[in-house]
């Protein structure tokens, strides 16, 4: 046999194993009713804000327009297959005078308690939750620092520019374990967020007018990028998403795929600094993430969170939402305004028991 037979003979065994591995994954997902949440999602999610500045960038940090009022925010996925344009959510929300998620304007001569977090802790997908605790919690003013989109480092960033306007007395840091791969972020005001004449196809997040007589869902559906994506290598990596031996086999291939991953190492130092800043008056909670819930299997991520927290003999918390998915919004898998509810619960019956 020939190195070319004996090679393309190898080629072909592995592609049958590969196959039937898939194909009875799939029967087994489909039987166990296991619908994948993987990041394919985000090329298919538009974000769409009343037009407008929405955003304030800073050096190694973003924050909100500060005292936006009512703003109208909505969430759609496009829905490839049937060709359908599926709301996600539709709701308003306001800033405070330091464009913050929150209703309640803040005073920099009050002794205050800082929540740190990602768009969890913002709040969004509904109404933001953290306005239900109030104004203080114990005498102490409440910041809502929470961030879209944001990690560890940047928690550490947020509060330091924080740390320099109020005395924050105490500190909780509420997360999702894939916070751990999260570089810095900063989200600017496009032309097309700011003037809806702009948008183009090139577009995610979308301005719209505040006005009730705009076709929004026409709007978003004109803007979709609906062409297939040329890059090969872009599609090759949507395709190995979308793969059940891929969605079964992560965990195992990220231990050895993010090893020795900067962007992780970086956060695990923010989690111990933040640590050593605040000593006994910090908290972390983690938050049941909606991939370890459909799986019934902790990620990478937490297996790496579980050893670093243990090994710095740090404490953390744990919401785990009811391991129920009905909790999260479909296609996008924020909270819905249920699923806030019990987080509120959560982090509240926490707080009492260690403030």
């Amino acid at each position: 046999m020939s190195i070319v037979k004996k090679y393309s003979v190898y080629f072909f065994i592995i592609i049958f194993i590969i196959s039937s591995l898939e194909l009875l994954l799939k029967i087994y997902s489909n039987f166990s009713n296991v619908k994948f949440i993987n990041d394919n999602r985000y090329s298919q999610i538009f974000k769409v804000y009343h037009q407008g500045k929405i955003f304030e960038s800073y050096e190694n940090f973003f924050l909100y327009e500060k005292n936006l009022e009512q703003k109208r925010y909505l969430n759609f996925y496009f829905d490839k297959k049937n060709s359908q344009l599926k709301k996600i959510w539709d709701y308003k929300f306001s800033t405070n005078n330091y464009g913050l998620v929150q209703e309640f304007d803040l005073n920099k001569k009050k002794k205050s308690l800082l929540f740190l977090g990602d768009s969890f802790t913002e709040g969004q997908g509904a109404e933001p939750w953290i306005n239900y605790l109030g104004k203080s919690y114990k005498g102490l003013q409440i910041i809502n620092g929470g961030i879209q989109g944001t990690g560890f480092k940047q928690f550490e960033n947020l509060d330091k520019y924080f740390s320099n306007i109020f005395t924050i007395q105490k500190t909780v840091v509420i997360f999702i374990s894939s916070d751990l791969r999260r570089g810095i972020v900063k989200v600017n005001n496009s032309k097309c967020l700011k003037n809806s004449s702009k948008c183009s196809n090139k577009n995610y997040i979308l301005g719209v007018p505040d006005d009730k007589n705009f076709d929004i869902e026409s709007f978003v559906l004109k803007n979709i990028k609906i062409k297939s994506e040329i890059n090969l290598i872009k599609k090759l990596k949507y395709f190995i998403r979308d793969m059940y031996l891929y969605n079964y086999m992560k965990t195992v291939i990220n231990t050895f795929r993010l090893k020795n991953n900067k962007t992780i190492k970086v956060n695990l130092n923010a989690i111990l600094s933040l640590k050593n800043k605040y000593k006994k008056d910090i908290i972390f909670i983690r938050i049941n993430d909606p991939n370890e819930i459909m799986f019934k299997k902790i990620s990478y991520e937490t297996i790496l969170i579980d050893n670093f927290f243990k090994k710095n003999n740090i404490k953390y918390h744990y919401c785990d939402m009811n391991n129920n998915l009905e909790l999260f919004h479909k296609f996008d898998y924020h909270p819905n305004q249920q699923g806030y509810r019990n987080l509120r619960e959560c982090v509240l019956k926490i707080l009492n028991a260690n403030y």
